[in-house]
This record gives C-alpha cells, sequence and structure tokens, in this order.
C-alpha cells in the first residue's frame, strides 16, 4: 500500500467512513454507505468512500467486499465521537504493532522514520526544505518523498496519527512533534501517579511506537542507535513538552542504576532521567 499516493483519501475521509460505520452499529452494503456519504452512482467505484474502504481494508480495520462491509481490528470498538481511539487504531495499524497488516503502508513508514531522527527543537520543514536539502538523506539513498504531492498527504497523515505537528510559528511547516501519540501510550500504558524507571517507560514507547528512534521498524529501516538509553531528539522532545505541560513529572535521582538521556539544547551534556511520573492522561 502507497498511503500518500493518490487516490488514497485523507484521514479525514477515512474518519467520516469510520463515523458512518460506527454510528450504525451493523455491516452495511457499499451502496448504503455511498448513498449517505458520496451521492452518485458514477462515485461508487471510483470515488473517495470506495479508496477509504480499500484502504481500510489493506490496513486490516475493515472487512467487507461490494455486498457488506464493517469495521476491524480495533475500530468496530471505538465511539463514533471518539477520535482519539481512531488515531490509536489507525497509528497502531501503520506501524504494525500489533502484528503486520495485510499491506504495509511502507511509504509513510520511510517518511515518518526519517523526519522523527530530526529535531524539533531547531528544525521544521515543508516540501522545498525536505526536496532541496534532506531528500537522499535516508539512510539507504533512497528519496524521502518520491515527489511534491506527496508531502501535502504526509503532513496530514502524519498529523492523525499524533507523530508530526504543525510548526507553530512558521506557517505551511510540519515539526517532528510526537507528543499526541507519546501522551496516548502512556495514558494507556501507565498508573497515573506511580512512578516508573525511565527506562521501562522508553522500552515501552519504543514498542508501541517503534518507528521512534531505538524502536524496531526505524532500526529496519535503517536509523540505528548504538546506546539504549540515548533518547533521541523528537521522543526528548515530546517528553519535556508534557513536563512543561504538567502532564509528565520527569524525576533524577543521583544514586538511579538505570537511566536514560534526554536531549536538551539549553544544556552543554544530556539531561539525565532515571523516572517518569504520568500525572494526567489524554483524557482530560
Amino acid at each position: 500500500m502507497q498511503l500518500l499516493n493518490t487516490p488514497t483519501p485523507s484521514p479525514g475521509v477515512i474518519w467520516a467512513v469510520v463515523r458512518f460505520l460506527s454510528s450504525e452499529g451493523k455491516p452495511l452494503p457499499k451502496e448504503t454507505i455511498t448513498m449517505f456519504l458520496e451521492p452518485g452512482e458514477e462515485a461508487r467505484n471510483a470515488g473517495p468512500v470506495h479508496h477509504a474502504l480499500s484502504t481500510l481494508r489493506g490496513l486490516g480495520l475493515a472487512v467487507g467486499a461490494d455486498d457488506t462491509w464493517s469495521l476491524t481490528g480495533g475500530l468496530e470498538q471505538v465511539a463514533v465521537d471518539d477520535y482519539a481511539g481512531f488515531q490509536r487504531v489507525v497509528r497502531r495499524a501503520v506501524l504494525g504493532v500489533e502484528g503486520e497488516v495485510p499491506d504495509p503502508p511502507e511509504d509513510i513508514r520511510r517518511a515518518l522514520a526519517w523526519i522523527l531522527q530530526r529535531d524539533p527543537f531547531k528544525e521544521s520543514f515543508n516540501w522545498t526544505t525536505v526536496d532541496q536539502l534532506h531528500n537522499r538523506s535516508a539512510p539507504d539513498g533512497q528519496l524521502v518523498l518520491a515527489n511534491d504531492t506527496r508531502w501535502p498527504s504526509f503532513a496530514a497523515w502524519g498529523t492523525a496519527l499524533g507523530l508530526i505537528a504543525p510548526a507553530p510559528h512558521t506557517r505551511d511547516r510540519h515539526v517532528p512533534d510526537c507528543t499526541r501519540a507519546v501522551r496516548h501510550v502512556l495514558t494507556a500504558g501507565l498508573e497515573r501517579g506511580r512512578s516508573v524507571d525511565s527506562m521501562s517507560v522508553l522500552q515501552l514507547l519504543r514498542r508501541q511506537l517503534p518507528i521512534l528512534a531505538g524502536g524496531s521498524l526505524a532500526t529496519s529501516l535503517g536509523y540505528t542507535l548504538d546506546v539504549q538509553k540515548v533518547v533521541g531528539a523528537a521522543l526528548s522532545f515530546a517528553l519535556m513538552r508534557g513536563e512543561q505541560e504538567g502532564w509528565l513529572v520527569l524525576g533524577q535521582d543521583s544514586d538511579a542504576s538505570v537511566v536514560i538521556n534526554l536531549h536538551d539544547p539549553e544544556r552543554s551534556s544530556a539531561r539525565i532521567c532515571s523516572t517518569i511520573i504520568l500525572m494526567e492522561g489524554d483524557d482530560v
């Protein structure tokens, strides 16, 4: 699957189809889905709804053909108004967290692996900067993004997955800010108010977000990490943003036997972190 190529629709269209199926709560004929979301005979086998269903099937999140369609892979449990739940399930499918998907979207995996090695403290990107400065910087020497038509799709999908975000002070650029995805994972995986050793938290994040530096998917794409306790810039940014916003506490115990090293541009050396406490989840 090439998730960034046309005619794959935007994540907003995918969400609209998921919401409709969720609201009905039962398998539906494709004709019914199309009639409500995309009226017109000519659209039934060529329009956004058709391609949204095909994309969901390729990700292992829907089953069906022309006769009857239903959600699966965890989407069937997502409420009609639970966009965060939709993000979690689709992200896990795109990254292959539960196992390989039927038709893995290699294009967005390659692009996400690249951008999540970059430094959100000082870098932001649009197509021009990627094309002119970075498009051959992947470990295999291949293009990060094949052409300019893929950048808008990448920006939309990366943002929907919670792995990148619009640059706050620079129009039409994006930064490798994975805070949203990190908060999802920590909300599901940690008990609020309980101190957890930082290496265990780092391992949890790399398992659930294997596209991060040190994760299995990033490693398979050539982004190796020699020292496991070193946290990449993108994840460091997300953890320290969580601390600044008050939903994380990053502790440093001078007697700790195991620590992680955070990238902090305001320090001359790595910031040491030995414990992490989740104070608030993403449902507040």
